[in-house]
Formats: structure tokens, sequence, C-alpha cells
């Protein structure tokens, strides 16, 4: 298809209709201007300027009248003899009006209904869809027409965190290396569509009424590698840039402007967790984006309504390095004294979409006081008595100030549960690391306690990291040794339990030596002074291979009743004498006795 001239037509007179719930306006309201201002990731705008008012009765007719309300729907159509194109439709936004040199107009600023999207921060969890789903879904769920185009790769889980709808929309579209292109309230969602021919044509000395274009290597790299890490594999893992087809301009490639600084590798890396596939597209689209914004420049022409973001535009006669297919990524048009001009961009910024709009995420600390970033380091004030019952820590930031009341933190732990939990609370005096919910001053959260070199710890670091250990204040200490595979809790007085899979033993000791030793030989118990055993109910000695009674002093047992049974044999002797006796009768029975 041959591309056609914005002079091909007859353009000596222009027309302009503003409609008003499908309704053209009354003849008697004279448009001063109008200005409609489309772009690629951009909400259609319009702005409309209507003389009004009168000094000498002080009444704004048409701003007084229900006509350009906000939430009115409106259209913006303009040609030539007549002849008229849709331009933009929206719905009324903003209304104001100005005095200037003694001249009253009323501004009408307009918008697509999309901008519907942008206003409310939500959250969401997304299980197992597709970054086409979420998008559509999310347009759908504004009362909206999508068009959006298929992507493949199955996220499990794409979490959003207060942010609108637009914002998130337009941070996965980027991701996936989709423009998103909005035209009374359908929102298409696509890659860009850099091939095919040129619907119009703009040469210089014909139509090209202005132009400002450059040609910028800085942002241009060989390719782009993404990084991110894998936790099941504990390494890190990349995905590289696949080279874009792009529109053919110029004479100058991205590829061939990437040797211009000759940077050997362009890297982005997250820590989020990102699958191959999804790092190779997330840097493809970087590297489109990058080349995209190889050659940018604005160029004005006579109106048409042929130009709109996502078309192509064939530029001529302005030389080699820019002659060829602009991919045209925004339009303004102006009509103003009976002329209508078109202005075009072509080209994008190399700057992703969060670093060019400021505001994506909310302000710090909710926008109730200015945040702070990052961590910051406290020193504990006290521990006990917290005013709100909380289990709080009164900390002092140096940073903030070390005298004054100082501020109650929140003590983070690794189990804390109803009635459960573990029971650590720092030290006064210690140095301890906060974080801040939200980035709010206000709310400080203890991470954890230093260590420096005012404040050393109980063990020295060594290389091989064998000892771990929990020492308290007063030196009782539960100790780890992974060299030995020991575990030992112990006291400061020399009570100690110790479990020793090296020496293959479990032994107690106290500070009185008394020792239990259980070990591969038996079970051995010790003390320099006595032992005593004693039961409330029965005790039984059992033993397969004997049982032995040894004392060097006397050996005593006393019973109401004693009885030794042996199934054998039952043997009593003594070195020196032997002695049987009996306050009653003594009886001594066998099949054959023998004395002597």
């Amino acid at each position: 298809m041959t591309a056609r001239t914005p002079l091909s037509g007859r353009i000596d007179l222009v027309s302009v209709t503003i409609k008003v719930g499908g309704s053209t306006i009354p003849d008697t309201c004279e448009v001063a201007d109008v200005r409609v201002t489309r772009e690629l990731n951009r909400i259609p705008q319009a702005r409309i300027t209507l003389v009004d008012g009168e000094a000498t009765t002080g009444r704004f007719a048409w701003s007084d009248s229900s006509l350009f309300v906000p939430g009115a729907e409106i259209e913006v159509l303009a040609g030539y003899h007549e002849q008229q194109t849709s331009l933009f439709k929206g719905i009324v936004v903003r209304h104001g009006v100005r005095v200037r040199d003694s001249r009253a107009y009323l501004i009408v600023h307009c918008a697509d209904k999309a901008l519907k999207m942008t206003v409310a921060r939500r959250n969401n969890v997304y299980l197992d869809k597709t970054d086409s789903d979420v998008i559509e879904s999310l347009i759908s769920a504004n009362g909206l027409t999508a068009d959006v185009k298929s992507t493949s790769e199955t996220r499990k889980s794409l979490v959003r965190y207060f942010s609108s709808d637009w914002d998130f929309m337009l941070t996965r579209a980027e991701a996936c290396g989709m423009v998103v292109i909005v035209d009374n309230g359908t929102v298409q969602v696509a890659p860009p569509a850099l091939s095919g021919s040129a619907q119009i044509a703009v040469d210089y000395g014909d139509a090209l009424q202005a132009l400002d274009a450059e040609i910028d290597s800085r942002a241009q790299v060989a390719s782009v590698t993404c990084r991110a890490w894998d936790p099941n594999a504990q390494a890190l893992v990349e995905g590289s840039s696949s080279e874009p087809s792009l529109n053919e301009q110029g004479n100058l490639t991205g590829a061939t402007l990437a040797s211009v600084l000759n940077v050997s590798g362009y890297d982005w890396q997250t820590a989020s967790i990102l699958a191959d596939g999804e790092l190779s597209s997330w840097a493809s689209a970087q590297l489109l984006r990058t080349r995209l914004s190889a050659m940018r420049g604005t160029m004005s022409l006579p109106g048409t309504a042929d130009l709109a973001p996502g078309k192509l535009v064939q530029l001529g006669g302005v030389g080699a390095r820019f002659d060829g297919v602009a991919y045209v990524s925004g339009v303004v048009h102006t009509i103003e004294h009976g002329d209508w001009t078109t202005q075009a961009t072509f080209g994008l910024s190399s700057r992703p979409f969060v670093a060019e709009q400021g505001d994506i995420e909310a302000p710090p600390a909710g926008g109730l006081a200015p945040g702070v970033g990052g961590l910051l380091t406290g020193k504990v004030a006290q521990i006990d008595e917290d005013p709100d019952g909380q289990t709080r820590v009164l900390v002092h930031v140096p940073l903030v100030g070390m005298t004054g009341d100082g501020i109650w933190a929140r003590l983070a732990n690794g189990y804390a549960s109803n009635g459960a939990g573990m029971f650590f609370m720092p030290e006064i005096d210690d140095e301890v690391v906060l974080g801040f919910l939200n980035g709010d001053p206000a709310f400080p959260v203890i991470l954890g306690s230093l260590y420096s070199g005012a404040r050393t710890p109980p063990r020295t670091p060594e290389s091989k990291n064998n000892t771990k250990a929990i020492v308290s204040r007063a030196q009782v200490t539960i100790e780890i040794d992974e060299e030995k595979k020991r575990i030992q809790i112990s006291t400061p007085g020399g009570h100690a339990v110790t479990l020793d899979d090296d020496a293959k033993t479990v032994t107690i000791v106290d500070s009185n030596n008394n020792s239990l030793e259980m070990a591969s030989g038996g079970v051995t118990l010790k003390s320099p002074a006595n032992i005593t055993i004693k039961a409330d109910g029965s005790m039984t000695l059992d033993a397969q291979a004997g049982v032995t009674v040894k004392s060097a002093a006397k050996v005593s047992i006393e019973a109401p009743q004693v009885q030794a049974n042996a199934s054998v044999a039952f043997s009593a002797q003594g070195q020196a004498s032997a002695e049987l006796t009996a306050s009653g009768k003594v009886t001594v029975r066998g099949a054959l006795v023998t004395i002597n």
C-alpha cells in the first residue's frame, strides 16, 4: 500500500465539532481552541477552551449550564470541509474558568473513561495465571473493552501490592514487551506493531512543517541479560535477550550504535524467583525499549486523523540518517484560529515506566508523615512496662536523638504465638537494628541485635564455624560443637548436661562432682559422697548377666521380711565368720543337710 500525504486532500477549511451526550453543542457556544493528546502507555486527554463569561453581568453561561459538568460524555470531531473524523471520546473530568486581558474562558478538561483505572490503589494475589489473563481482568473490571495479546507464561503467583489497576497493568505489560494503547474505552495491550506499511507519508518540502529528531547512542547495548536467584539450585539463573525486528528508519541500527560506548554487557537483576523463560522475556523487553529509544523525534504536519499511537509514518526528505518508517508513540492535535496541526512523536524513552512515573508506589508511612528509608540502629533503654501492653522495647535512635522519651519498638521473634514462643529480650544498652512498618518512623520493629568492638560476642568466630551458642547474661550456656556433634547445657556453677555423638555418651555432672554417664559400655553413676535411691513404690533390679553389690565397708539389707530365692544354688559365705540368728525359730530344711 502506498502511503498517502496529508496534502493529498483539501485542507484549506478546518471544521471542528464538539458533542456532549451525543448532541452537538449550540452554534452560539464559541470554541476558542481544542487540544487532543494521545500517547502510548498514557490515558488520552482533551482540553477544550470556550469563550464564556460577561464582565457586565458576572455570568458564565456555559459554565453554569449542564453541558460541561464533570462526568458529561464528550466527543471531539475534526476535519476539512465538514468531512470530519472523531479525534477523541471521553468524559469531562475538570471544569474551570480563566480571565485574561478582559477575556474570559471556560476550560474543559476531558479524559478517556480508562482514567478510572488510575485512581484507586488495591492489593491482590493472582495464582496460576498468565499476564494477559490478569491484564484483561483489570480492564474488564473497570467496565472497559479489553483487547489483550495472549502471553504464554503461567505465573504461579503474581502479587499486586497497593497499586492502581493502571500502574500494575503498565508494569506487567512492559515486562512482557508490550505497549498499551487506549481509544474510546478500549484498552489494547500488545507488542508494538513495527512491521508493515506506513499509512501516511510526511516529506520535507511537502507536508512536514517542523521536525526535531535525534539519534542517541547512550542507551544502546549489544544485548541484555536478566539474572535472578534460584533457591533450589542455589545459583544464579539468567535469560538473554533476542534482537527485535524493528521498523526500518535511518541507516544506523541500534546494534551499530551499541559499539559507540561498547558496553560489554548490560545486566538487569531481581531478587524475585523467576524461571528462565520469564528472564528471557524480560531481557528481550528491555532490549526492545532500548532499541526504540535510539531514534526519537517530534514532527508537525497539517492536521490529520490518520496518525495515532502505534501507527507507522513514512518520513522522507530529511537525510539518510532519518528517512524511513517511524513508529508513532504519540500525537497532539491542536485546533485554533481556524488551523489544525498534528504533532507526532516517534520512538520511546529508554527509561522503564516505573522510572518515568514517580508515584507508582504509595508514599512512605502512607503519607501520614515523612517516611524513613532503610534500616536504623537503636539503643535499648527499657524492656518492661510497655504502656500499651504490647511487649515492646523502648529504644533511643541515635540519629533521632539519645535524649527524650525514646520510641517504643515491637520485637521480632523467630516464633511468637499466643502463650507460646521464644522469649529473648535484649539487655539494656544493647545496640539493635530497626526496621519500620510501611516506612513510618513512629512504628519501628527490632529485627535483631548487633555485636561491635565495644560489645563483643561470647565466642570468637573461627573459619570452620563449628561453634554455635546461646549464652545468657549470667553465662548460662547452650553450646553446640558441629565438629564433635555435641550439645552442652551448662551453668557457671559447674552443672552440665552433655549429649556427645563423637564420644557416644550422654553425661550429667554437677558442681559436687556427682555424675551420670551413659556410654556404649553401660551406665555409670558416680558420687564423691553418698548415693540414695528411694521409691514410694517397689524397686526391681533385673540383669541378664548378673548383679554385683560390693562395698569396702558394710552392706546392710533391712526389711520386715527378707526373702532370697535361688533356682539352682544358694551360697552365703563369710571369710572370718558367719552367723545365722533369729529371735524365734530357725528352720534349716533340705533333702540333705550337711553341717561342717
